[in-house]
């Protein structure tokens, strides 16, 4: 009997402090309002990332056709390009035209027509006052490279291993529509991939932009850019033959139509 009554004592003793623990360990939250439980001070807004979409299409025409571009240029407007300079862009055998959405499908026609073959699509997503690159080719290692500078002069400089490839920028403009200034230069930037970020900056100090064959334009979702050589020329000194132009048994040109499909706004 008093085992069972010692054994009964030590039990109850058991309970009555394992509740006490368990009391405790609760917080004590009657009378506290859910608002009061939220953290002082001034809640940081989520920002919203502001950037410009351009979607780039890049065609094949053989050489021999390159005069069907002709009656694509006549659909354009070349009048609302801003060169960086009217004579070296020329001189470097680009030629450029704009459209809106309503003249894509006709565009696109007149391309197939002429045997353009369409090689590979991709998306630029351009942070606001940011560049990125359209990889075009590559240069396999460090070279001498002559090319034209402004009025058409002939300039050289050391140049790779790197990319060849299009500068695209984008910097917003206010205005009550989504609105987007869009620079365009043709580039040979180094490699930095895997390098350190102070290490990459550095290096992409040398990087070669052919500024006098770069020009810029105001774009709206839907508007769109067609660039491509005016003409054939295997000399590589120009950027229309270093950038847009395959040499060999079949010589080709590179036909680039770039649509603006997004303009974020605040």
């Amino acid at each position: 009997m008093n085992h069972q009554l010692k054994t009964l004592l030590v039990c109850f003793v058991l309970i009555i402090s394992t509740g006490c623990a368990n009391s405790r360990q609760q917080p004590q939250t009657k009378g506290i309002k859910i608002g009061e439980l939220a953290p002082r001070g001034r809640r940081a807004q989520p920002q919203v990332l502001r950037t410009t979409n351009i979607d780039v299409i890049n065609f094949e025409l053989p050489a021999e056709n390159i005069k069907s571009l002709d009656a694509v240029w006549q659909v354009l407007n070349a009048d609302s390009f801003r060169y960086n300079d009217p004579n070296g862009f020329s001189a470097n055998g680009l030629r450029a035209g704009a459209g809106e959405f309503g003249a894509l499908d006709k565009i696109n026609e007149m391309l197939k027509s002429a045997q353009a073959k369409k090689l590979s699509a991709t998306s630029l997503l351009i942070p606001n006052g940011q560049a990125e690159v359209l990889g075009m080719g590559r240069l396999t290692r460090k070279t001498t490279i002559s090319y034209i500078q402004r009025q058409g002069a002939l300039g050289s400089a050391e140049a790779g291993p790197g990319i060849l490839g299009l500068q695209v920028s984008a910097r917003q403009i206010a205005d009550n529509r989504p609105l987007a200034s869009v620079q365009f230069v043709p580039i040979i930037a180094a490699s930095t991939e895997g390098l350190a970020p102070e290490l990459a900056e550095r290096i992409k100090e040398s990087d070669l932009r052919i500024y006098s064959a770069g020009f810029g334009l105001n774009m709206k979702p839907g508007d769109f850019v067609l660039l491509a050589p005016g003409r054939y020329n295997a000399d590589e000194t120009t950027a229309a033959s270093r950038f847009f132009t395959k040499t060999g048994p079949k010589p080709a040109v590179r036909v680039l139509l770039l649509v603006c499909t997004f303009v974020t706004q605040d």
